[in-house]
């Protein structure tokens, strides 16, 4: 399945922590916008990750979306992607 993960994180550090954990295995739409593809399994495992990595007790936030096929090919995307990857219709 396919996943959108942003995040909202004012320090540096921590920001940069969670931008080199997702450029191992996710591509950049934006800044603080990745796509992935994950099963349930790794999904979980993901999501146990950047929330250890950002902390949101200290006000960071985190968001991890899943897009059913069908959602994910009715997806639209109005700005030009960091990376390129194929499945987004980019108007």
């Amino acid at each position: 399945m396919r996943y959108i993960i942003c995040y909202d994180i004012p320090d540096d550090k921590t920001r940069d922590n969670i931008v080199n954990y997702l450029e191992r295995f996710a591509w950049r739409v934006q800044y603080s916008v990745f796509s992935c593809r994950l099963d349930a399994e790794r999904a979980a495992i993901v999501w146990k990750d950047l929330l250890a990595i950002a902390d949101p007790d200290k006000g960071n936030s985190v968001l991890m979306v899943p897009l059913c096929k069908a959602c994910e090919k009715n997806l639209l995307l109005s700005a030009k992607p960091l990376e390129e990857e194929k499945g987004f219709l980019v108007v």
